[in-house]
């Protein structure tokens, strides 16, 4: 009974709905995607880098002090326009300007006293180089010349005087020899007498010339004393070490000052009376608000693809149909001339592009954004392809070419790019169809 009950439950769950008849259900059709297909075309390649920068002064310089402290005075105000050498805010240097006023005293005091022994060194070295001259005026040569030839001249006359007397002897003969010796033998003694007296001079004249030689010399040391003194004055320890600390302190007081570099208007100030500030921190941007160009940070691998003197072309990113021919004006180092230390910042790292017209002109105004676009090589009547039409396969550049019903791969050689054209330089020809991927 009860299997028979469970056989009718069973068949009537079993049975379709009265008025329904079963529907199989469909297998779908796998869908066979249709990759696109290109045609190898001839037509202009133009490569060129975009990039994106913003209107900004051509002159432009962040301030900072050079040492930390309190700010003590702001005599400007964002929006001001400066002259060069204004001095725009300035810390608390009370005691700084204190020992300034003492050690520029002490200078003029040491001043004073190092000119009285200046005048007192030149003085004697003049009086050195006066006597060391008027000696060398007093020149001895001469007198010992003269002592020379009076010794040689008494010398010839003693010779005379013993011939004469030798020519009495020679001759025996004579009535009274000894009464003709006595003029002879008296022009001999008188000779010798001569010779003594030249030789005595001469000696004497030698004897002065030493003398003056060491006087000479002694005079020249006396000299070279005197310069020596005075480059010492001139040099004195003292004065430098003062002057020094003259120059220490007024430096300090300048790097406690921010002063404008040129005539401009401040762009940017962040700075309050009795607020703590630090050293080389930016507190100030100065900058020539009517000359204006673009500024662009860019990668190193597109700075690679520059140079500077470049033409570009600018359009405002709020009106990209107007375009305002320009000129790569500056690249960072080591890409270009560019890159400035303004000490407190890091170099200046931006590619600057110069504008033909005046931004005014073109409606551009201090911090518009931009598009630059520079032409870096331009092709026409090349074949060329779309970029998505060219695959690459571990360093191969190939394309598959649809010849007939066949599918070919043709390895290709490619030149020049854009963003949506590549150059074909070798192993395709005008018309072929290539299969994307």
């Amino acid at each position: 009974m009860t299997m028979l009950a469970l056989l009718a439950v069973a068949g009537c769950a079993s049975a379709p709905p009265r008025g329904d008849e079963a529907t199989p259900t469909p297998i779908p059709t796998p869908i066979v995607p249709v990759k696109p297909t290109y045609r190898v075309a001839r037509g202009e390649v133009v490569e060129s880098i975009e990039f994106t920068g913003r209107v900004a002064p051509v002159v432009e310089e962040t301030l900072f002090f050079r040492t930390a402290g309190y700010v003590d005075a702001v005599h400007v105000k964002r929006g001001d326009f400066v002259r060069a050498g204004d001095v725009l805010a300035e810390l608390e240097t009370t005691d700084l300007e204190n020992q300034l006023a003492q050690a520029q005293a002490e200078l003029e005091a040491i001043q004073l006293a190092a000119a009285q022994r200046l005048a007192e060194a030149q003085a004697h070295l003049n009086t050195a180089e006066l006597n060391l001259a008027r000696t060398r005026a007093d020149d001895p040569a001469p007198a010992v010349t003269i002592a020379e030839v009076n010794l040689e001249r008494a010398r010839l006359a003693l010779q005379d005087a013993q011939r004469a007397r030798q020519d009495v002897l020679d001759q025996p003969w004579l009535p009274d020899p000894e009464k003709a010796l006595e003029p002879v033998d008296r022009q001999v003694h008188e000779a010798e007498l001569s010779l003594r007296v030249a030789e005595a001079e001469h000696q004497q004249a030698v004897q002065a010339r030493t003398m003056h030689q060491y006087t000479v010399q002694m005079l020249e040391q006396e000299v070279a004393l005197a310069r020596q003194k005075l480059a010492e004055v001139e040099a004195g320890l003292d004065l430098q070490r003062a002057q020094l600390t003259v120059q220490r302190l007024e430096d300090q007081l300048a790097d406690a000052r921010v002063i404008a570099p040129f005539d401009g208007q401040v762009l940017s100030l962040s700075l309050a009376e009795g607020r703590l500030v630090d050293g080389y921190k930016t507190v100030a941007v100065l900058a020539r608000p009517d000359d204006l160009e673009v500024s662009a940070d860019l990668t190193d691998e597109q700075l690679q693809e520059l140079a500077e003197g470049m033409p570009a072309t600018v359009s405002p990113v709020s009106r990209p149909g107007d375009q305002i021919a320009g000129t790569i004006r500056r690249l960072p180092y080591p890409y270009g001339g560019g890159g400035r230390s303004t000490g407190a910042e890091e170099e200046d790292q931006s590619t600057r592009v110069t504008l033909e017209r005046p931004p005014g002109e073109a409606g551009l105004e201090r911090g518009d954004l931009v598009r630059v676009t520079v032409v870096l090589e331009r092709k026409d009547g090349v074949l060329w392809l779309p970029p998505q039409a060219i695959r690459t396969f571990e360093g191969r550049r190939f394309v598959v070419v649809q010849d007939g019903e066949a599918q070919l791969r043709v390895d290709v050689k490619v030149g020049i790019r854009s963003e949506d054209r590549v150059e074909i330089e070798e192993g395709l020809e005008a018309g072929q169809i290539v299969i994307g991927q």
